[in-house]
């Protein structure tokens, strides 16, 4: 194959004028933090192992939660734990600051929801203070009032929710002066975002940088497709976030902990194998150090949570259950030094988007991180010139260095080539390349594209169940819903098997519709006041997810259905092909009440869906979708729970690939 060389002008010169200009903070003596959450409290790992592997591999902060439950355990009474302290002094030992998480709910107040109320809010205060002052001097010099006050992180099922922003001001309002009055040296963080940038914006609007030392957000983009999914996607959101600090914080850019960020080795949806999640911690860990106001940088985690390879929150960490490293530890522990202390001097622009040479002076010396993005492969061309005297070493994050040797002779291209010793051709791909030595009069001389393998795709998942559609006509088999396992309660008593709620479902299509027919038995059934909220009462959910003509992911499809007080009702939830979500009025349905025995009602629910609605195109035997049901229970005191087939509806994750199969006989 022939290859061609785009070149550059002595313009790409390493002097200053070819350097984008760094346009944050010049280099301080305060290190930048990376760090790891462990879960000490909540009996996960081997304390002192585990620090050990910590520090082995170059961090130098940890994160820890402090809750609040095993601070108050009598009502009034706050102390900091003898546990709380045995963390503190075994990190401060090892040399690891701690970032203690004041958070989750204390069943004392608010009935062990958010603190709101007044009290609530106030004993929250005391226990913030008590904490540090309790923990002053043993190595916790941060404190993060709550984590993810917007996700219900850590909250009871039955008290989960999305917290309010204007609650969690008042908590942040309250909780500040507390921890300054319990150790003056502490610095407080503010509790992390995890929703999203606008959830972020509302507080902000809402006055969260006067109340606190430091920002924080967890960041996680490993759900998301393609490109957005990337750790350059991520720096870009990171640059976008400090302007619209800037914004609301009198035109001042504010430090921010990410205190979150991870991707999880695993074979469900967006999955990657460990080697492609260290790919992404090493360009992530680079560009940390890219973006002015971010201070530190903690990974999701430390270890994994189990050995489930299916389960994405089992595989999140450096390090497997039992302490084996995966190959993200050894690439934390090679560049850790170099993003904790380097000083980062700008990005060469090579007039390649997707070329990435990052520059850097650490121990006296440049090093130049490079890397290519979206599967390309590219020979980088330097060419020294005659000031050069140094010598140059390159390697792979983890692995040693090698010494440059200097010459190149493109004789695949051509077996006649000469030889020049001034030049030398560096191959870069997805996985950062480091290049160390003296650039005083070395240029960037072009690239050369090289042909790449195709990615491979790790985000595979195997259906646990599998329904028949049937064409229009013949008879269909029933799936049952109530099976073992089947139910997902939200609060006590739970399921009292099939006198409680029974369902059964069945498919049926022709060419351009799917006939769905669901049968429920509810002891206790609820009107609901719209499809809209019908998860609420005793509405019925559902999502399918098909793949295009030629096998391409579709988007997934949410259709929520309900028979409400003024007849059934279907909604589109989620946006699709331009539609948005709301009232389905493509969507035919009826609904017969079969029978009345006291509180109890059998319904059949019978849904006509245009093919055309949910994406699918030609429906033929032998196509198969992806299908989830879950049909709500609530017995007039709330939400109870839901019979479901098939995942990844009304309980995170909410992705597609928990659902079952369907296919089309």
């Amino acid at each position: 194959m022939t290859t061609t060389i785009r070149q550059y002008t002595s313009a790409l010169l390493l002097a200053a004028s070819a350097i984008v200009p760094f346009t944050g903070r010049a280099a301080e003596a305060e290190e930048f933090l990376l760090g790891a959450t462990v879960h000490f409290t909540q009996d996960k790992g081997i304390l002192d192992v585990n620090l050990k592997l910590a520090r082995d591999c170059n961090l130098n902060a940890i994160r820890e939660d402090l809750p609040w439950k095993l601070a108050e355990r009598r009502r009034g009474i706050v102390t900091a734990p003898s546990l709380f302290r045995r963390i503190a002094d075994t990190a401060r030992a090892n040399g690891l600051p701690v970032l203690g998480i004041l958070a989750y709910n204390n069943h004392f107040y608010d009935g062990g929801s958010y603190p709101r109320s007044a009290e609530a809010v106030a004993a929250y205060a005391r226990y913030a203070g008590q904490v540090a002052a309790g923990l002053r001097g043993r190595g916790v010099p941060y404190y993060q009032v709550w984590n993810e006050w917007d996700g219900g992180c850590g909250m009871n099922p039955a008290k989960r929710g999305r917290g309010d922003a204007e609650s969690y001001i008042n908590l942040l309002k309250a909780a500040y002066p507390a921890l300054k009055q319990g150790d003056p040296d502490a610095t407080v963080v503010s509790g992390s975002v995890c929703t999203g940038d606008e959830y972020f914006e509302k507080l902000l609007r809402l006055g969260m940088a006067d109340h606190c030392d430091i920002l924080s957000i967890h960041t996680y983009n490993f759900q998301q497709r393609g490109e957005a999914a990337t750790p350059e996607a991520w720096q870009r959101r990171m640059l976008k976030l400090d302007e619209m600090i800037r914004k609301y914080n009198n035109g001042d850019s504010k430090p921010v902990f990410v205190t979150e960020m991870g991707y999880p080795s695993f074979t469900g949806p967006h999955g990657r194998t460990a080697g492609e999640c260290a790919v992404y911690l090493a360009r992530l860990m680079l560009l940390a150090r890219t973006v002015p106001n971010l201070r530190g940088l903690w990974w999701y985690d430390l270890q994994d949570d189990g050995w489930d390879i299916t389960e994405r929150e089992h595989n999140f960490g450096l390090f497997n259950a039992d302490g084996t490293p995966k190959p993200a530890a050894a690439v934390m522990r090679d560049l850790a030094p170099l993003v904790r202390k380097g000083e980062f001097l700008g990005r060469l622009d090579t007039g390649d988007p997707s070329v990435w040479i990052l520059r850097f002076r650490h121990d006296g010396r440049e090093t130049q991180a490079m890397w290519s993005t979206g599967g390309r492969r590219s020979g980088l061309v330097w060419e020294k010139g005659p000031g050069s005297t140094g010598t140059f070493e390159m390697r792979r994050p983890g692995q040693p260095p090698q010494p440059l040797a200097w010459g190149r002779r493109d004789w695949v291209a051509d077996r006649k080539a000469k030889f020049d010793p001034a030049r030398r051709e560096i191959t870069i791909d997805e996985m950062p390349l480091l290049m160390t030595g003296d650039f005083t009069d070395v240029r960037l001389a072009g690239t050369v594209e090289r042909p790449a393998p195709p990615a491979g795709r790790s985000d595979y998942r195997l259906p646990p169940d599998i329904a028949v559609a049937v064409p229009k006509g013949e008879k269909a088999a029933a799936v049952s819903l109530p099976k073992r396992g089947n139910y997902f309660k939200f609060t006590d008593p739970g399921y009292q098997g099939d006198k409680d709620l029974d369902a059964a479902f069945e498919f049926h299509y022709d060419r351009d519709h799917l006939y769905l027919t669901v049968r429920t038995v509810d002891d206790h059934f609820r009107l609901a006041p719209s499809a809209e909220r019908g998860w609420g009462s005793d509405g019925i959910q559902t999502g399918f997810h098909f793949d295009r003509e030629g096998g391409s992911p579709l988007e997934r499809v949410e259709l929520d259905f309900a028979l409400t007080g003024h007849g059934p009702e279907a909604c589109w939830r989620t946006p699709f092909a331009g539609r948005r979500p709301g009232i389905a009025t493509d969507v035919k349905i009826t609904v017969r009440e079969e029978k009345r025995e006291g509180t109890a009602r059998w319904h059949t629910y019978r849904l006509t869906i245009p093919a055309s609605s949910l994406g699918a195109g030609e429906l033929r035997p032998g196509r198969s979708f992806l299908f989830s049901i879950l049909v709500n229970d609530n017995d007039g005191v709330g939400r109870k729970g839901f019979l479901h087939w098939g995942g990844g509806l009304g309980s995170r994750p909410y992705d597609p690939s928990f659902y079952n199969l369907v296919v089309l006989k």
